[in-house]
């Protein structure tokens, strides 16, 4: 008789050799003899960052002139600080161009030279843009970084344009002319 014959003819012997399975199947598996390893990143949170600026002339002219003859210059400065908590860049544009001609048609934002520098440094000042008034288009200023501040100096010119040929002409054409702008800050992240 095999093995397998004489276990299966008695119920004691095949409850013998199924107990000693299961001991020798928990003896395997209850072992613990397995390497295991555990990690966690808990509370992940996000915020978004605030872009803010401000302006030390908010809502006020950064220059202004009256009376301007020919040869004669006007300057003004104004200070901006991004205000928020993250860096952006910023830009500078004129907005709301207005010009009102004299008796003898002269437009002033086409005579008027305008030169903006980046002031901070005073020792080392950096142009942003020279040219006339109403040429003016869009100028980057770089990136702020999050609470730096920059000056800006503003420096408006009428030139001289020499002894006028007759009582309309040359400089005369801009006697009596008026003129408006507003400079607009933006800035993206």
């Amino acid at each position: 008789m095999s093995r397998i014959s004489v276990i299966l003819s008695s119920p004691r012997h095949l409850l013998g050799a199924l107990l000693v399975a299961l001991l020798a199947f928990g003896a395997v598996v209850g072992s613990g003899a397995s390497f295991t390893s555990k990690s966690a990143n808990p509370s992940n949170t996000f915020s978004a960052g605030n872009l803010a600026q401000s302006n030390s002339k908010e809502g006020a002219a950064v220059l202004s002139a009256t009376k301007m003859l020919p040869g004669t210059s006007t300057n003004g400065t104004v200070t901006i600080t991004n205000s928020g908590d993250v860096a952006g860049t910023f830009t500078l544009s004129k907005t709301s161009l207005t010009d009102t001609p004299g008796a003898n048609g002269g437009q002033l934002s086409g005579v008027l030279d305008l030169k903006v520098e980046d002031v901070t440094n005073a020792g080392s000042p950096v142009s942003v843009y020279s040219g006339k008034v109403g040429a003016m288009g869009a100028q980057s200023l770089g990136s702020f970084a999050a609470g730096e501040a920059r000056t800006y100096k503003f420096t408006i010119t009428f030139p001289d344009g020499g002894t006028p040929a007759s009582s309309t002409t040359g400089d005369n054409a801009y006697k009596g002319s008026s003129m408006s702008v507003g400079y607009q800050w933006d800035a993206a992240a």
